[in-house]
């Protein structure tokens, strides 16, 4: 008795992209289907023998009891010596042995099929410990899996940040590389006003002799008039009186302003983390902003709310006003620069073209603003007709500018990388790049009444500088100054007698301008102080944890 067994069909491309444990369950599929037909067969034909072998051992019993009669008959027959008898014997005889034969053939036939029944059990033995152990390599290599997939997605990740990186350094070779370029032009330019200025130069050296030859001329008239009045001994009193009331004129005796000293009003006005405090021109208001996307203003004398001004989609990070303190102006870390009316409360201007956060802006005189950003450019922008007129590449993330004139077209700027920049807007070009810091620079501030510029950094120095020379006249320091954030400002007292900067440990600490004298430090801040305005009559400051303090005497 043959069986038929059918060989697995080839993959198909489809089941071969599976995997391998597809390729595995498949093979599995094929041989439960192969041997399920084996065994089938060989049951069936098991069956069939059993039912055969009973069959002839019913039929061997009868014969048998046939056989016993027949014995009795052939024996009765021999008694009687029947021909009958003895032929029908021998057919008996006969028929018996082939029935004996055929049970032996059949009982060979059943240990054949159990042999055959015991190879397919070990077979199957097999195929199962091989299935075993392909379910354990099957584990294996899904844990594998497991571990090559996350080292990939670190792989990724770590490549996302490479591309990033390369990004940024192609745009800081374009941005060099535009800056050597313009570098190229300003040397023709200086080569040009070197030649310009020389002949100014001359110009103005005759016309100092000039002067001061004219100078000596009437130095000469009065020495001589001086003269003559001692000879005739006829001082005036008139003279004297009139120059009392000359002296009088340069006395200015009890400053209108006070130095603070302790507080007297605190307000929690924002819903999230404040970020600036801006004062205005004339002193009648005083704004902040912060993470919660608002500008608000406030009384600078009773400190109550006038209105709150809402527009961005991220953090105010700057503030300023405009010299007529109509409108008030709050810079996003959404890129753009935003402007409202103060009288009105209503949205005026949106400008939008910087690709990095906006940290800093300024009003000229004369209709414009100058922004400064994280995406390093300075931008010029043309109100009254509401675009950018110029774009000044600063090579590195802008944290704070000022202006050095009215027009704006000499600004300072405070950068990433520790460094302070003069441009000059009019031409796009840089005018110095100064290095007197070792930590970023935070914060820029004009001297209200001198020609120099207040530096505040990470490195926990104020420097004052002078714009005439470029070098360092005073470093203010202590040790409980320690700027919080990185775009902490500095403010001077409106004479520019003393300096006040806020410190990451709440304290407002007080300098003396002139010597570098450290006055006092004041710490009713709960949390690191941002910045603080000094008006006449108003001295506020702000604080991280959405605290504004308004100071007296």
């Amino acid at each position: 008795m043959t069986s038929t067994l059918q060989a697995p069909a080839p993959l198909s491309a489809a089941s071969s992209g599976s995997g391998w444990h597809g390729l595995i369950l498949q093979r599995l599929a094929h041989r439960d289907l192969r041997e399920k037909d084996a065994f089938a067969e060989l049951f069936a034909d098991h069956a069939a023998a059993r039912s055969k072998t009973a069959a002839l051992s019913s039929q061997l019993s009868a014969l048998r009891l046939e056989h016993a009669q027949t014995l009795k008959v052939a024996a009765t027959a021999q008694e009687f010596g029947s021909s009958d008898s003895a032929r029908k014997f021998a057919d008996l005889e006969l028929q018996m042995r082939q029935l004996k034969d055929e049970r032996a053939e059949l009982y060979k036939t059943q240990g054949q099929n159990a042999q055959k029944l015991l190879k397919l059990m070990e077979s199957v033995q097999q195929s199962d410990g091989t299935v075993g152990g392909l379910q354990e390599e099957n584990t294996k290599l899904k844990a594998q899996l497991a571990t090559v997939s996350v080292s990939l997605k670190d792989a990724q990740e770590l490549i996302r940040e490479k591309d990033h990186v390369i990004q940024i350094l192609r745009d800081e070779l374009q941005t060099h590389q535009l800056e050597l370029s313009q570098r190229e032009g300003q040397l023709e330019d200086r080569e040009k006003r070197v030649g310009d200025l020389e002949k100014e130069n001359k110009y103005l050296v005759d016309r100092w002799i000039q002067l001061k030859q004219e100078q000596a001329a009437r130095m000469n008239e009065a020495n001589e008039y001086v003269e003559n009045a001692l000879k005739n001994k006829a001082t005036s009193p008139a003279i004297t009186r009139q120059h009392s009331s000359s002296e009088r004129i340069y006395d200015t005796g009890t400053p209108s302003f006070f130095v603070p000293k302790s507080l007297t009003r605190r307000i929690n006005a924002h819903d999230g983390e404040i970020n600036c405090i801006q004062m205005s021109p004339d002193g009648s208001f005083v704004a902040t902003g912060g993470n919660d996307k608002r500008v608000i203003l406030y009384d600078a004398h009773t400190g109550g709310i006038k209105s709150t001004l809402s527009g961005p989609v991220q953090s105010i990070m700057s503030i300023a006003f405009n010299n007529s303190s109509e409108l008030v102006m709050g810079t996003s870390n959404d890129n753009s620069a935003k402007l409202w009316n103060v009288g009105t409360g209503r949205l005026k201007h949106t400008l939008t073209g910087h690709i990095g956060k906006v940290f800093a802006a300024k009003f000229t005189d004369a209709g414009r603003v100058i922004s400064g950003s994280h995406d390093r450019t300075i931008k010029v922008w043309d109100l009254q007709r509401g675009f950018c007129a110029d774009t000044i590449f600063t090579l590195s993330s802008c944290n704070d500018l000022c202006l050095l004139n009215g027009d704006g077209t000499l600004i300072a700027s405070g950068h990433l990388d520790n460094n302070v920049r003069i441009w000059d807007t009019r031409s796009k070009s840089l005018v110095k790049e100064i290095s007197v810091h070792f930590g970023q620079v935070t914060g820029v501030t004009m001297h209200p009444t001198q020609n120099a510029l207040l530096t505040t950094s990470r490195d926990n120095t104020l420097k004052l500088i002078d714009l005439n020379t470029y070098q360092t006249l005073a470093t203010y320091s202590h040790d409980s100054y320690r700027p919080g954030m990185n775009w902490t400002k500095s403010t001077f007292s409106p004479d520019g007698g003393h300096i006040a900067s806020g410190s990451g440990d709440g304290g407002l600490c007080l300098w003396r301008t002139s010597d570098a004298r450290f006055e006092r430090v004041m710490k009713e801040h709960r949390s690191a102080v941002c910045g603080v305005v000094w008006g006449l009559k108003n001295v506020v400051s702000a604080e991280k944890d959405r605290g504004v303090i308004w100071w007296g005497p």
